[in-house]
């Protein structure tokens, strides 16, 4: 018999490789478990951080953005430096993102709910220089098509 925790990480991993198909069932179920443990750890809903992954990388380690962020978590080489972690380690860079995710969250904890996380979302893809110029999410489609993907995917994931 499964046990809860098991389920879970079945469940979470089911998602993952509906994202990206080429993870194979042992790497699903891997990336799963790091993802509920570090989303635990830096006190964030794992759904919002499986989205927001989701909408970065399609769950590709190998992911490399044309602007050089890198794996899982599409993180810019100075921003992993800063985090102390390996962009080419899917649990380090899943450990990165939900810690950077966390710090963004915090930087703007004095929000309603829905603003502090759009702000922390435009942070993660736009940088917090252009969320502070702009007093919120910046005017870049880019980004607010963004910020838009991850909620929606995290309302979706969350069955709301």
């Amino acid at each position: 018999m499964m046990t809860a925790h098991a389920a879970v990480i079945a469940l979470y991993a089911r998602a993952l490789a509906y994202f990206n198909p080429a993870l194979s069932t042992s790497s699903a179920a891997a990336l799963a478990s790091v993802t509920i443990a570090q989303a635990d750890r830096e006190r964030i809903d794992a759904r919002l951080l499986v989205a927001l992954i989701a909408v970065e990388s399609r769950w590709n380690p190998d992911a490399v953005s044309s602007a050089g962020a890198r794996g899982l978590g599409q993180l810019m080489p100075a921003t992993a430096r800063g985090l102390r972690v390996d962009t080419d380690d899917p649990a380090q860079n899943v450990a990165g993102a939900a810690h950077y995710l966390r710090v963004l969250l915090d930087r703007f904890a004095g929000r309603d709910g829905q603003t502090r996380y759009r702000l922390a979302l435009a942070a993660y893809n736009a940088g917090t220089g252009a969320v502070d110029r702009y007093g919120g999410v910046p005017p870049y489609a880019q980004t607010r098509a963004y910020v838009a993907r991850v909620m929606a995917l995290w309302r979706r994931l969350a069955g709301r």
